[in-house]
Protein backbone atom coordinates (compact mmCIF):
# COMPACT_ATOMS: atom_id res chain seq x y z
CA UNK A 1 0.00 0.00 0.00
CA UNK A 2 1.42 3.35 -0.90
CA UNK A 3 1.38 5.65 2.03
CA UNK A 4 -0.32 9.00 1.54
CA UNK A 5 1.38 12.09 2.30
CA UNK A 6 0.49 14.30 5.20
CA UNK A 7 -1.11 17.68 5.70
CA UNK A 8 -0.65 19.30 9.12
CA UNK A 9 -3.37 21.73 9.84
CA UNK A 10 -2.49 24.09 13.17
CA UNK A 11 -5.89 25.10 14.56
CA UNK A 12 -8.13 22.98 12.12
CA UNK A 13 -10.96 22.17 14.65
CA UNK A 14 -12.71 25.30 13.50
CA UNK A 15 -14.87 26.38 10.91
CA UNK A 16 -12.57 26.52 7.98
CA UNK A 17 -10.09 23.92 9.08
CA UNK A 18 -13.64 21.46 9.19
CA UNK A 19 -13.70 22.11 5.27
CA UNK A 20 -10.32 21.47 4.88
CA UNK A 21 -10.13 18.29 6.08
CA UNK A 22 -13.12 16.57 4.45
CA UNK A 23 -11.19 18.02 1.17
CA UNK A 24 -7.77 16.70 1.46
CA UNK A 25 -8.51 13.72 3.65
CA UNK A 26 -9.77 11.55 0.66
CA UNK A 27 -5.61 11.77 -0.79
CA UNK A 28 -3.28 12.89 1.96
CA UNK A 29 -3.14 11.38 5.61
CA UNK A 30 -4.60 14.22 8.21
CA UNK A 31 -3.10 15.64 11.53
CA UNK A 32 -4.52 18.59 13.39
CA UNK A 33 -2.78 20.57 16.12
CA UNK A 34 -5.10 20.97 18.56
CA UNK A 35 -5.23 22.53 22.25
CA UNK A 36 -7.28 19.21 23.10
CA UNK A 37 -5.87 16.07 24.25
CA UNK A 38 -5.14 13.93 21.62
CA UNK A 39 -7.28 11.60 19.86
CA UNK A 40 -8.13 9.88 16.81
CA UNK A 41 -11.65 10.09 14.88
CA UNK A 42 -12.77 9.60 11.60
CA UNK A 43 -8.99 8.68 10.53
CA UNK A 44 -8.04 11.97 11.53
CA UNK A 45 -5.56 12.09 14.05
CA UNK A 46 -5.95 14.91 16.30
CA UNK A 47 -2.41 16.20 18.67
CA UNK A 48 -2.03 18.43 21.59
CA UNK A 49 -0.18 21.66 21.52
CA UNK A 50 -0.39 24.57 23.41
CA UNK A 51 0.41 26.71 20.63
CA UNK A 52 3.57 28.38 21.90
CA UNK A 53 6.22 25.91 22.73
CA UNK A 54 7.94 23.13 21.04
CA UNK A 55 7.53 19.71 22.19
CA UNK A 56 6.74 15.94 21.04
CA UNK A 57 4.14 17.54 18.11
CA UNK A 58 6.89 18.37 16.26
CA UNK A 59 7.65 14.88 15.08
CA UNK A 60 3.55 15.07 13.47
CA UNK A 61 5.40 17.41 10.68
CA UNK A 62 8.94 16.02 10.63
CA UNK A 63 8.57 14.68 6.55
CA UNK A 64 4.80 16.22 5.96
CA UNK A 65 4.56 17.82 2.36
CA UNK A 66 2.21 20.70 3.83
CA UNK A 67 1.97 22.96 7.18
CA UNK A 68 -1.30 24.57 7.47
CA UNK A 69 -1.46 27.55 10.42
CA UNK A 70 -4.94 28.58 11.43
CA UNK A 71 -4.13 28.93 14.84
CA UNK A 72 -5.28 32.65 16.61
CA UNK A 73 -7.78 33.92 18.99
CA UNK A 74 -11.76 34.37 17.48
CA UNK A 75 -12.16 37.65 15.70
CA UNK A 76 -15.45 37.94 17.18
CA UNK A 77 -14.56 39.74 20.13
CA UNK A 78 -14.72 43.02 21.38
CA UNK A 79 -11.51 44.93 21.25
CA UNK A 80 -10.20 45.26 24.31
CA UNK A 81 -7.03 46.03 25.80
CA UNK A 82 -6.73 42.45 26.92
CA UNK A 83 -8.64 40.89 23.72
CA UNK A 84 -6.19 42.52 21.62
CA UNK A 85 -3.06 41.26 23.52
CA UNK A 86 -4.95 37.82 23.30
CA UNK A 87 -5.84 38.57 19.23
CA UNK A 88 -2.05 39.56 18.16
CA UNK A 89 0.01 36.68 20.78
CA UNK A 90 -2.33 33.67 20.11
CA UNK A 91 -0.89 34.74 16.18
CA UNK A 92 2.34 35.51 16.66
CA UNK A 93 3.13 32.74 19.05
CA UNK A 94 1.94 29.86 17.28
CA UNK A 95 3.84 31.26 14.24
CA UNK A 96 7.10 31.71 16.12
CA UNK A 97 6.56 28.27 17.23
CA UNK A 98 6.01 26.52 13.83
CA UNK A 99 8.46 28.67 12.23
CA UNK A 100 10.97 28.02 15.05
CA UNK A 101 10.08 24.03 15.11
CA UNK A 102 10.69 23.86 10.95
CA UNK A 103 13.83 25.15 11.55
CA UNK A 104 15.47 22.03 13.95
CA UNK A 105 13.68 19.49 11.41
CA UNK A 106 15.89 17.44 9.15
CA UNK A 107 12.51 16.56 7.08
CA UNK A 108 10.54 19.98 7.03
CA UNK A 109 7.54 20.26 5.13
CA UNK A 110 7.84 21.39 1.73
CA UNK A 111 4.70 23.80 1.89
CA UNK A 112 3.83 26.01 4.74
CA UNK A 113 0.77 27.84 4.41
CA UNK A 114 -0.08 30.49 7.64
CA UNK A 115 -3.86 32.57 7.63
CA UNK A 116 -3.36 36.13 7.52
CA UNK A 117 -5.60 38.60 7.02
CA UNK A 118 -6.52 41.51 4.06
CA UNK A 119 -7.74 44.20 7.13
CA UNK A 120 -4.21 46.37 6.26
CA UNK A 121 -5.40 47.66 2.56
CA UNK A 122 -6.54 51.12 2.13
CA UNK A 123 -10.16 52.15 0.73
CA UNK A 124 -9.76 53.17 -2.96
CA UNK A 125 -10.99 53.54 -6.40
CA UNK A 126 -10.30 49.80 -6.86
CA UNK A 127 -9.60 46.50 -5.62
CA UNK A 128 -6.44 46.17 -3.86
CA UNK A 129 -3.74 43.57 -4.69
CA UNK A 130 -0.84 41.82 -3.24
CA UNK A 131 1.72 44.48 -4.82
CA UNK A 132 -0.35 47.73 -3.01
CA UNK A 133 1.44 48.51 0.27
CA UNK A 134 -0.51 51.69 1.65
CA UNK A 135 -1.84 50.10 4.72
CA UNK A 136 -4.27 51.41 7.16
CA UNK A 137 -3.11 52.88 10.28
CA UNK A 138 -5.08 50.54 13.00
CA UNK A 139 -5.16 47.76 15.19
CA UNK A 140 -6.50 45.30 12.65
CA UNK A 141 -3.63 46.32 10.24
CA UNK A 142 -1.24 45.93 12.68
CA UNK A 143 -1.79 42.58 13.60
CA UNK A 144 -1.84 41.44 10.45
CA UNK A 145 1.33 42.93 9.45
CA UNK A 146 3.39 41.68 12.30
CA UNK A 147 1.93 38.11 11.84
CA UNK A 148 2.79 38.38 8.66
CA UNK A 149 6.50 39.71 9.45
CA UNK A 150 7.02 36.68 12.26
CA UNK A 151 6.01 33.84 9.48
CA UNK A 152 8.88 35.43 6.82
CA UNK A 153 11.11 36.87 9.47
CA UNK A 154 13.55 33.93 9.83
CA UNK A 155 15.13 31.36 6.56
CA UNK A 156 13.39 28.47 5.79
CA UNK A 157 15.42 27.33 2.84
CA UNK A 158 13.50 24.00 2.06
CA UNK A 159 10.36 25.23 2.78
CA UNK A 160 7.73 27.19 0.36
CA UNK A 161 5.77 29.67 2.23
CA UNK A 162 2.49 31.42 1.44
CA UNK A 163 1.00 33.99 3.80
CA UNK A 164 -2.98 34.03 2.92
CA UNK A 165 -4.89 37.32 3.37
CA UNK A 166 -8.47 35.90 3.62
CA UNK A 167 -11.33 37.53 3.47
CA UNK A 168 -15.05 36.48 4.23
CA UNK A 169 -15.15 33.08 4.08
CA UNK A 170 -18.80 31.81 2.58
CA UNK A 171 -20.08 28.77 4.06
CA UNK A 172 -23.36 26.81 5.24
CA UNK A 173 -21.97 24.70 8.46
CA UNK A 174 -20.95 27.95 10.51
CA UNK A 175 -18.73 31.36 10.02
CA UNK A 176 -20.40 34.63 8.96
CA UNK A 177 -22.75 33.33 6.56
CA UNK A 178 -24.57 31.17 9.51
CA UNK A 179 -24.82 34.27 11.44
CA UNK A 180 -26.06 36.28 8.78
CA UNK A 181 -28.98 34.08 7.40
CA UNK A 182 -30.33 33.71 10.64
CA UNK A 183 -30.38 37.37 11.35
CA UNK A 184 -32.09 37.85 7.65
CA UNK A 185 -34.45 35.24 8.67
CA UNK A 186 -35.58 37.40 11.62
CA UNK A 187 -35.76 40.20 9.33
CA UNK A 188 -32.61 42.10 10.56
CA UNK A 189 -30.87 41.51 7.49
CA UNK A 190 -30.76 45.64 5.96
CA UNK A 191 -27.31 47.33 5.21
CA UNK A 192 -25.10 47.93 8.47
CA UNK A 193 -23.96 51.42 8.92
CA UNK A 194 -23.66 53.68 5.55
CA UNK A 195 -23.57 50.54 3.62
CA UNK A 196 -21.10 51.62 1.51
CA UNK A 197 -18.21 49.67 3.13
CA UNK A 198 -17.02 47.07 0.44
CA UNK A 199 -16.81 43.54 1.52
CA UNK A 200 -14.24 40.85 -0.31
CA UNK A 201 -15.55 37.19 0.03
CA UNK A 202 -14.83 33.75 -1.32
CA UNK A 203 -17.20 30.74 -1.18
CA UNK A 204 -15.74 27.92 0.79
CA UNK A 205 -15.03 25.22 -1.77
CA UNK A 206 -13.04 27.75 -4.08
CA UNK A 207 -10.98 28.77 -1.22
CA UNK A 208 -10.48 24.74 -0.59
CA UNK A 209 -9.85 24.49 -3.91
CA UNK A 210 -7.47 27.64 -3.79
CA UNK A 211 -5.30 25.97 -0.98
CA UNK A 212 -5.05 22.87 -3.09
CA UNK A 213 -3.80 25.41 -5.97
CA UNK A 214 -1.53 26.99 -4.37
CA UNK A 215 0.01 23.94 -2.98
CA UNK A 216 0.29 22.67 -6.51
CA UNK A 217 1.90 25.71 -7.70
CA UNK A 218 5.79 26.13 -7.11
CA UNK A 219 5.99 29.17 -7.92
CA UNK A 220 2.97 30.52 -5.74
CA UNK A 221 5.06 32.36 -2.29
CA UNK A 222 4.39 35.82 -0.43
CA UNK A 223 1.47 37.19 0.54
CA UNK A 224 -1.43 36.17 -1.28
CA UNK A 225 -4.69 38.16 -1.47
CA UNK A 226 -7.83 34.70 -0.44
CA UNK A 227 -10.72 36.34 -2.17
CA UNK A 228 -12.99 36.11 -5.44
CA UNK A 229 -12.56 38.99 -7.50
CA UNK A 230 -16.26 40.34 -7.58
CA UNK A 231 -15.86 42.52 -4.11
CA UNK A 232 -19.78 44.13 -2.98
CA UNK A 233 -20.83 46.80 -0.46
CA UNK A 234 -22.77 46.14 2.17
CA UNK A 235 -25.55 47.22 0.98
CA UNK A 236 -25.67 44.74 -2.44
CA UNK A 237 -24.51 42.21 0.19
CA UNK A 238 -27.29 42.35 2.03
CA UNK A 239 -29.82 42.33 -0.56
CA UNK A 240 -28.46 39.67 -2.92
CA UNK A 241 -28.55 37.08 0.55
CA UNK A 242 -31.87 38.79 1.42
CA UNK A 243 -32.99 37.75 -2.27
CA UNK A 244 -31.41 34.24 -2.12
CA UNK A 245 -33.72 33.47 1.73
CA UNK A 246 -36.74 34.91 -0.11
CA UNK A 247 -36.91 37.57 2.63
CA UNK A 248 -38.45 40.95 1.26
CA UNK A 249 -36.92 43.56 3.75
CA UNK A 250 -34.14 44.00 6.50
CA UNK A 251 -34.55 46.29 9.14
CA UNK A 252 -31.22 48.46 8.03
CA UNK A 253 -28.66 48.48 11.41
CA UNK A 254 -27.33 52.52 11.83
CA UNK A 255 -23.38 52.90 13.21
CA UNK A 256 -24.86 54.53 16.46
CA UNK A 257 -26.85 51.54 17.12
CA UNK A 258 -24.33 48.72 16.24
CA UNK A 259 -22.09 50.81 18.43
CA UNK A 260 -24.76 50.47 20.91
CA UNK A 261 -25.49 46.82 20.71
CA UNK A 262 -22.14 45.76 20.39
CA UNK A 263 -21.38 46.80 24.44
CA UNK A 264 -23.89 43.87 24.80
CA UNK A 265 -23.13 40.96 22.20
CA UNK A 266 -19.69 41.42 22.73
CA UNK A 267 -18.59 42.03 18.93
CA UNK A 268 -16.23 44.78 17.66
CA UNK A 269 -18.02 47.44 15.28
CA UNK A 270 -15.18 47.65 13.25
CA UNK A 271 -15.40 44.71 11.94
CA UNK A 272 -18.29 44.88 9.63
CA UNK A 273 -18.41 49.22 9.60
CA UNK A 274 -14.70 49.32 7.52
CA UNK A 275 -14.05 48.77 4.12
CA UNK A 276 -11.87 45.60 3.20
CA UNK A 277 -11.28 45.73 -0.47
CA UNK A 278 -9.14 43.39 -2.29
CA UNK A 279 -8.86 41.18 -5.23
CA UNK A 280 -6.58 37.74 -5.90
CA UNK A 281 -4.33 39.08 -8.92
CA UNK A 282 -2.15 36.44 -7.84
CA UNK A 283 -4.03 33.63 -8.01
CA UNK A 284 -5.35 34.75 -11.59
CA UNK A 285 -2.46 35.52 -12.79
CA UNK A 286 -1.69 31.59 -12.57
CA UNK A 287 -4.60 30.53 -13.60
CA UNK A 288 -6.78 29.78 -10.95
CA UNK A 289 -10.57 29.41 -11.97
CA UNK A 290 -13.62 30.39 -9.28
CA UNK A 291 -16.25 28.45 -9.87
CA UNK A 292 -18.40 31.01 -7.37
CA UNK A 293 -17.51 34.25 -9.22
CA UNK A 294 -20.82 36.24 -8.62
CA UNK A 295 -22.24 36.19 -4.96
CA UNK A 296 -25.62 35.35 -5.86
CA UNK A 297 -24.07 32.27 -7.45
CA UNK A 298 -22.85 31.72 -3.94
CA UNK A 299 -25.70 32.32 -1.89
CA UNK A 300 -27.80 30.15 -4.48
CA UNK A 301 -25.28 27.12 -3.56
CA UNK A 302 -25.46 28.16 0.33
CA UNK A 303 -29.10 28.71 0.71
Amino acid sequence: MIKKPTIVIAGGTGFFGNYLINFFKKDYSIIVLTRKKSYSENKVNYVNWDGESQGDWLTCIDGAEVLINLSGKSINCKFTNENKKKLLSSRINSTKALVTGISSLKNPPKVFLNASSGSMYQLQDRPNTESDVDFKNNFLSDMALKWEKEFFKNELPNTRRAALRISLILGSSGGIYEVLQKLTKLYLGGFVGSGKQMMSWIHFEDAVKAIEFIINHDNLNGSINFSTINTESNTNFMSKLRESLNVSFGFPAPEIGLKLMSSIIDIEPSLVLNSVNFSPKKLLDNGFKFQFEKLEDAFKDLS
